[in-house]
């Protein structure tokens, strides 16, 4: 029987309908992904789900009584430790065992031998359940999960108020994993998540014994985890079995369909008026009559037009180095940090090539590619260059109190190229000119910065994250044009679908050193062994 049952919701936000009549059930071991773009209301249906949040109109209906662990706003005032939020992460366990400790104090206290069985029972009653829910390895288990997602035990006595954003959602989806819940609803779980931490969480989800809602941007994550996939991104409630590759076959399908069905009914349309037009009155009167309500028909049933997504396509002064000779030679290049040194790296360049600088978080991958736009001694370039660099800090370098066509205005660009350029990466006049920066979205702000980056006039790339809070619709988009860049690129991500689709090498950051490895990169490979 299903835990959850939706019927007939409406989604609304400021005012405007999303999306009407979502009808689905959630049952024990469903894997659901829940995708589109941004601004859909996917999270809003998280909060529906969870009882959080009210629908416009339809039913939620609840059965068994499911408890349910939800990612959400960081809400934690306390000054408890990392380690105490991670270990009373489950409720029952961290109830049952004060039970425990009680009953056992009073077992050791002076008791009739009638209490002394009373609390025997009662303590083998608790202890079966904390055993059920393994209460006596929990320590072992909070300190994997808390390493597993990069708190070390240097830091689990620091206050969770000193977390960061990216530790604060880490720290989030712990507490859902630890939390004992029948059903998890995970908002872009994988944020903040390095390879090695995500293919963990693919695991635990594939494990869980529960039911799981994810919404997730990330193709291969989505491909690991999700046997169904939900989606209204095309104005109308969809359900489909099987993996994101299979949803996203399906739509192309579905859509070219629903595009040849339109234009045969166009032409239909337009067929009956000029018909209807030509013998309204006279002897064919009545079959125009007849054609008209065939007309009105069809109008009535037409679907909406169906256009293809509109892709972004820059108009840079970009271009690539001819000939065979390396990009750059680097030798015995010597990369630091305060109190940190990597081995020294040497290696070649190629012309053209699109690199995957892959490694775990805190492995040395941006100090890599500042080192690299600074261009230090012990990197030759074979011609002077022009670097365009991208820094996954950029995001927070926007100047507050300014809208974004005053501040590409100063960089140079003008109101053509800002409004053109500005609807290819799906930002809007109105948002262009009326909302100030930072009242702009994640994903908003990030499409910004990755714009006038890649119209800076280069022949080397270097991004740090780029897809950060970007929809699959704009990593799609983002794909093309680092295919299409004549230059060299460098890119640190970690998303696998991305770096697989567009690099040609891989570097591996692992920490101690840098690895060149020739290859491409794919999500099966493993770094090679360091020449």
């Amino acid at each position: 029987m299903a835990w959850i049952s939706l019927q007939s919701l409406s989604i609304a936000a400021g005012g405007k309908t999303l999306i009407n009549d979502i009808t689905f059930t959630i049952d024990a071991n469903d894997r659901i992904g829940v995708v589109g773009p941004n601004g859909m209301g996917k999270s809003t249906l998280l909060s529906i789900i969870a009882g959080d949040t009210s629908p416009e109109s339809g039913t939620r209906k609840i059965f068994q009584n499911p408890k349910i662990a939800r990612i959400h706003q960081w809400q934690q005032a306390s000054n408890s430790s990392i380690w105490q939020i991670a270990h009373n992460a489950n409720s029952e366990v961290h109830d049952l065992a004060s039970q425990l400790r009680q009953t056992e104090n009073a077992m050791a206290e002076h008791q009739t031998p009638e209490r002394m069985q009373e609390l025997t029972k009662h303590w083998g009653n608790l202890s079966e359940r904390f055993s059920d829910l393994g209460g006596y390895e929990w320590d072992s288990r909070v300190r994997s999960y808390l390493l597993m997602l990069g708190f070390p035990e240097s830091r689990w006595q620091d206050s969770i108020q000193h977390l960061s954003g990216g530790e604060k959602h880490r720290m989030a989806l712990l507490q859902v994993l630890l939390s004992g819940s029948d059903i998890w609803l995970l908002d872009e779980p994988n944020n903040h998540l390095d390879i090695t931490t995500l293919e963990w969480l693919e695991q635990q989800i594939r494990s869980f014994s529960g039911a799981v809602v994810l919404v997730s941007h990330d193709r291969t994550f989505l491909n690991h985890t999700v046997t169904r996939v939900i989606t209204w991104e095309d104005g109308f409630f969809w359900s489909t079995s099987g993996s994101w590759t299979k949803y996203h076959n399906l739509r192309k399908e579905r859509l070219k369909t629903e595009a040849t069905r339109y234009q045969r009914m166009l032409e239909e349309e337009n067929r009956l008026k000029q018909y209807i037009a030509r013998y309204r009155t006279g002897s064919r009167a009545r079959q125009a009559q007849s054609r008209l309500k065939r007309l009105n028909k069809i109008e009535s049933v037409k679907p909406a037009a169906i256009s293809p997504p509109t892709s972004p396509q820059l108009l840079h002064n970009s271009t690539g180095k001819s000939g065979r000779e390396p990009l750059a030679i680097v030798q015995n290049l010597m990369i630091h940090r305060p109190h940190r040194t990597w081995d020294a790296l040497t290696f070649k360049i190629p012309q053209g090539a699109k690199i995957a600088l892959v490694g775990a978080n805190g492995t040395g991958k941006s100090t890599f590619l500042d080192t690299l736009y600074e261009s230090p001694p012990q990197i030759r370039w074979h011609q002077e260059i022009q670097i365009a660099y991208l820094k996954q800090s950029a995001v927070a370098e926007l100047p507050e109190g300014h809208n974004a066509f005053d501040y590409l205005n100063e960089q140079g660009y003008d109101r053509e190229e800002i409004y053109f350029i500005g609807h290819r990466f799906g930002l809007s006049p109105d948002l262009l000119t009326n909302t100030l920066l930072d009242k702009w979205s994640g994903g908003e702000r990030i499409r910004l910065k990755l714009l006038e980056t890649l119209l800076l006039p280069s022949q080397l790339l270097l991004l740090d994250e780029p897809t950060n809070h970007l929809d699959i619709a704009m990593r799609l988009s983002l794909e093309s044009l680092i295919k299409d860049y004549p230059g060299t690129v460098i890119i640190a991500s970690h998303e696998r679908a991305f770096l697989s689709a567009i690099s040609t090498h891989t570097l591996w950051s692992t920490g101690k050193e840098f690895i060149w490895d020739k290859e491409a990169y794919r999500d099966d490979r493993q770094p090679p062994s360091a020449s």
